[in-house]
Formats: structure tokens, sequence, C-alpha cells
């Protein structure tokens, strides 16, 4: 699960706001999961590593 602090800035970013509330909770929670997933599937992978558009 993410941090509230994450979360905090997440729900406070105006392109989020302009969606309503149960789509934001969905799309936070779909990115929980993708992440989790992740992290799954490379486990010594850093943050950074995971989210990298370079292969």
């Amino acid at each position: 699960m993410l941090r509230d602090e994450i979360l905090e800035k997440i729900f406070a970013n105006k392109e989020m706001q302009k969606i309503p509330i149960g789509c934001q909770s969905t799309a936070v929670s779909v990115f929980e999961n993708v992440l989790d997933e992740l992290k799954e599937e490379q486990p010594y992978a850093t943050l950074s590593e995971l989210l990298s558009a370079d292969e």
C-alpha cells in the first residue's frame, strides 16, 4: 500500500480532482496492484528500475 504522503499528493493533484472520487480510488488501486505485480516479478529491482521506460 502506498504511504499516506504519496496518497495525499495523488488526491491533491488538480488533474486527479477532475475525475469522480470513485474513479480516483479505482485508479490508485490499479496503480498499487500493478506496482505489487512488478515487485513480485522483480523483487530486487529499485522503484526507479520498475518505473523506467528504458529497457
